[in-house]
């Protein structure tokens, strides 16, 4: 349906994801602590009841992802046999990082590596500190490495092998053809469309509240601007500016220029602070967090505390699969739009092994560094204390025990906001497909309406404190939960294209011949 300036818009998935989203944040305006205690009360019942599958259904999605790469289907590209890649290899990985897992990085390498050496998973079986150091690495390379980027890669490759070689509408429904046929379009596939809008929607709201509290945060911290709300709204604002700009620039340039810059500026930190912090420690404790990541990659994979039942394994592991699943719709779609004519092999090592590798080096570096300073005292404590006060402030505590304080956390400001904003930017997009039948470039308004409405609903949730914006990334983490089962249904479809695909192919060659 033709909605003037917005462009063509899938009706039923547009006013009713708009409507949901209003009342939810109508709901956390008016009763922000009965919405954060049903939201809470949900999810604890989830990850009780259902927490093995998470568990299960994550390494089923990777070992699913490494099988179709090393197979028969390797070779088949995403897109047709006869397109070509779009970016080069290095802006590809940048925007891939950027757009999976930039900012979440830097609010969580300091904060994760500390808490799980103070309050490590009872596997560990710590019987001191250094143990417990020695552990707290390789589980945060376990938390951010292949298993969380198995979900995105697994919703890439089903967008690339189903809806591009079949030149379908850029919508998750859409994966399910090969199971559903024509009745993707009618409720069904309306269905699984506004949960995909619901989970990216409120996934990246959260994103933008929280990376605009670690923007106030750094600011306070090195000018001394007293946090509040007037500051967290005029960075939101400028934020919003931002991203819009680069939402309407054509061909992803805007998401290609931040994310190179975005990868560039990093890299220049971690080098800093590997050769002004303790060098030695970081390759010691990279190498030896590598080896025991590896060494108990399926004991923690497997892992379901039957015995215990700490509490732990909720609190962090089952939590972040279902962040990262919430998220899958939105990364898998968006790395899919810029992985096209790569085969399956290159995409799924390309965006399995490299962002892990990025990941590993990124909390190598500055969850080593401190860690050392910790267990020297280098800190006295003081990092520790930050991340109980204000996990954003965390890792301009870091940079603040390191010369050229000044130059680095400016660097660090602009990282943080050019990671953000390619987050930002790519979900206006998506939730532009979503919202109007699938269409890949969808209009410039409509960019502009979803981009606002993210921004205005962060804004929102910021004004009412910690409490609005826990109960909306409790929510998108609830939408994401029937994804798990969604997801499982893709990987049937999948193989059932690739087969089609392949008999096709040897009928074509044996006609030729």
């Amino acid at each position: 349906m033709n909605w003037a300036l917005l462009g063509n818009i899938d009706p039923y998935v547009f006013i009713i994801s708009a409507l949901l989203a209003v009342g939810f944040l109508l709901w956390g305006v008016v009763d922000s602590e009965g919405l954060s205690h049903v939201s809470n009360t949900i999810l604890d019942y989830i990850i009780q009841q259902w927490g093995w599958l998470f568990i299960v259904g994550i390494l089923f999605f990777l070992l699913f992802c490494l099988y179709l790469a090393f197979s028969r289907y390797g070779d088949i590209k995403l897109g047709g046999q006869d397109t070509l890649p779009e970016y080069s290899t290095f802006s590809w990985f940048a925007m891939l990082f950027g757009c999976g897992m930039g900012v979440g990085l830097v609010f969580w390498s300091i904060a994760e590596p500390i808490n799980h050496f103070l309050n490590p998973p009872a596997y560990v079986n710590a019987l001191s500190p250094s143990q417990s150091a020695e552990w707290s690495l390789a589980i945060s390379f376990f938390h951010w490495g292949l298993s969380a980027w198995a979900s995105f890669v697994l919703i890439g490759l089903a967008m690339g092998v189903i809806i591009f070689r079949n030149k379908m509408p850029m919508l998750l429904s859409s994966c399910f053809y090969p199971l559903l046929g024509d009745r993707i379009y009618g409720p069904i596939g309306k269905l699984i469309d506004i949960i995909t809008l619901w989970a990216s929607l409120f996934g990246m709201t959260t994103t933008i509240g929280l990376g605009t509290k670690q923007l106030a945060a750094g600011v306070t911290y090195n000018y001394g601007i007293p946090q509040g709300i007037p500051l967290l709204l005029g960075i939101l604002a400028i934020v919003i500016i931002c991203y819009l700009i680069s939402a309407c620039t054509p061909n992803l340039k805007g998401i290609k220029i931040g994310s190179d810059l975005s990868l560039i500026a990093t890299g220049g930190l971690l080098l800093f602070v590997f050769l002004f912090g303790p060098t030695k420690f970081i390759m010691d404790m990279f190498v030896n967090s590598t080896g025991v990541y590896i060494q108990n990659f399926f004991a923690m994979s497997l892992w379901t505390d039957p015995i215990e039942q700490s509490g732990w394994l909720g609190s962090w592991t089952i939590f972040y699969w279902a962040w990262w699943i919430a998220w899958a719709p939105f990364v898998g779609m968006f790395i899919a739009k810029i992985s096209k004519g790569r085969t399956i092999k290159e995409f799924v090592l390309g965006a399995l092994i490299a962002p892990t590798l990025l990941d590993m080096i990124f909390f190598g570096i500055f969850g080593g560094t401190s860690l050392s300073f910790e267990l020297n005292q280098v800190s006295q404590g003081i990092l520790a204390n930050a991340i109980n006060v204000d996990i954003s402030s965390a890792v301009f505590v870091l940079f603040e025990q390191f010369p050229f304080r000044e130059i680095t956390s400016l660097i660090l400001i602009f990282v943080i906001f050019t990671f953000f904003v390619v987050s930002a930017d790519s979900c206006t997009i998506v939730l532009g497909m979503l919202s109007s039948g699938g269409n890949e470039n969808p209009r410039i308004p409509l960019k502009l309406f979803w981009g606002i409405a993210m921004g205005a609903a962060a804004g929102l949730l910021l004004m009412l404190g910690d409490g609005g914006l826990d109960a909306l990334q409790m929510a998108s983490i609830l939408g994401g939960f029937p994804f798990l089962f969604i997801m499982f249904a893709i990987c049937y479809s999948i193989i059932k294209t690739l087969r089609r695909e392949k008999s096709t192919n040897l009928v074509g060659i044996r006609e030729r011949n």
